[in-house]
């Protein structure tokens, strides 16, 4: 006896493929969206990070900045 007989053939042996295909599947998009949320959290632990620091830096607009005509930037110090 051929052993798909024994296991009750082709129409049960194409449900069990069908069930395994569906559970990988199911993990599978289980596991990308783990993947993206933690990427979403990581990206705004970044997005708080440098917003942070831009925040807290301060920025001298006084100071002038020329540019000689060799083509070198020298700040209002040097000059």
């Amino acid at each position: 006896m051929a052993k798909s007989k024994l296991r009750n053939g082709a129409k049960v042996h194409r449900k069990r493929v069908e069930s395994r295909n569906s559970n990988i599947k199911s993990e599978m998009k289980k596991q990308q969206n783990l993947f993206q949320q933690s990427m979403m959290e990581q990206l705004e632990l970044m997005k708080q990070k440098f917003s942070g620091e831009t925040e807290n830096q301060e920025v001298s607009t006084s100071e002038t900045i020329n540019l000689n005509t060799d083509g070198f930037i020298q700040s209002a110090e040097i000059i």
